[in-house]
């Protein structure tokens, strides 16, 4: 799949390109894509691998249907320029071209799924037919800029997560302050077991979800409890601070910022940056 530059959102190529009626003013590459010059820019820079590119990109189907415009993407639309080998002909496509040119690709459905997207073919293209890119190089994206612009970014991110925070607990009615760490502690049910100490063994079920409710994740629903040494650093801070409140029986509400769970990086297809998790968490037992 095409690689996008690491910390910042930028949106998947989803593209598809057309077997024209008369490709003939095609040339044809040796890796196996058709290609045609619309416009050169004799003093562009060449794009190689490793290039951040800002480029406009339309693709249709072999019947000449629009299927996606950059230009109604409302993010910036970016892509990291790598090889074909791992992320198909689009990558050695893009090598042709400079910075101010724009060029027609004629590429083979099947390669682009199957290496591009890594998805199965929709049922309405044939793996046998070209798909065709309209591509126009804007600009390479330096590094310094790639680096301020996340920086915004991830300023924006966070004053959205103590805001939206800020509104849950308001509409929660949630009275109790937080802990020092900013972790709210609400306990929902009183046991009368064993206390949980730090470097104890505790056994635990959990759901947890993001603050609009959606889950993430539950022991319940896998049917097998947590269970991990308290004060383990590869437990988020947040629940080695709360549990350590817990006996067990026990069942609390665990509010935590990001800060206190996965932080500005969040955690890979599970938990988004600066997000705010939602635990129920009920104590099993304590060695």
């Amino acid at each position: 799949m095409i690689r996008f530059i690491k910390k910042f959102p930028i949106f998947v190529i989803v593209l598809i390109l057309f077997s024209c009626k008369n490709d003939t003013d095609y040339i044809k590459d040796p890796t196996g894509f058709r290609y045609k010059i619309i416009s050169e820019n004799p003093e562009g820079t060449a794009v190689i691998k490793g290039n951040i590119l800002s480029l406009k990109l339309k693709y249709f189907t072999q019947s000449d249907s629009l299927l996606f415009n950059s230009e109604n993407v409302s993010s910036k639309f970016r892509v990291q320029v790598s090889d074909a080998e791992e992320n198909g002909m689009i990558q050695d496509a893009l090598k042709k071209l400079k910075t101010g040119d724009s060029a027609s690709f004629l590429i083979p459905a099947e390669n682009f799924y199957k290496k591009t997207k890594r998805d199965s073919i929709p049922s309405f293209i044939f793996p046998d037919e070209n798909l065709r890119f309209e591509i126009k190089i804007i600009d390479i994206v330096p590094e310094h800029q790639l680096n301020k612009e996340y920086k915004q970014y991830m300023l924006k991110k966070e004053a959205e997560e103590k805001q939206i925070l800020k509104e849950y607990i308001k509409v929660e009615n949630i009275n109790q302050k937080p802990t020092l760490s900013g972790i709210y502690i609400i306990k929902l049910k009183n046991g009368k077991g064993k206390k949980a100490d730090l470097g104890r063994t505790v056994s635990l079920n959990f759901t947890g979800s993001f603050i609009n409710g959606k889950v993430f994740d539950s022991s319940i629903d896998k049917g097998i409890p947590v269970t991990f040494v308290l004060g383990d650093k590869h437990v988020i801070p947040a629940w080695n601070e709360a549990i350590q409140s817990m006996k067990v029986g026990d069942k609390i509400k665990l509010i935590a910022p990001s800060e206190t769970a996965y932080g500005q990086e969040g955690l890979q297809n599970y938990v988004p940056p600066y997000s705010t998790l939602i635990y129920e968490i009920k104590l099993l037992n304590v060695k």
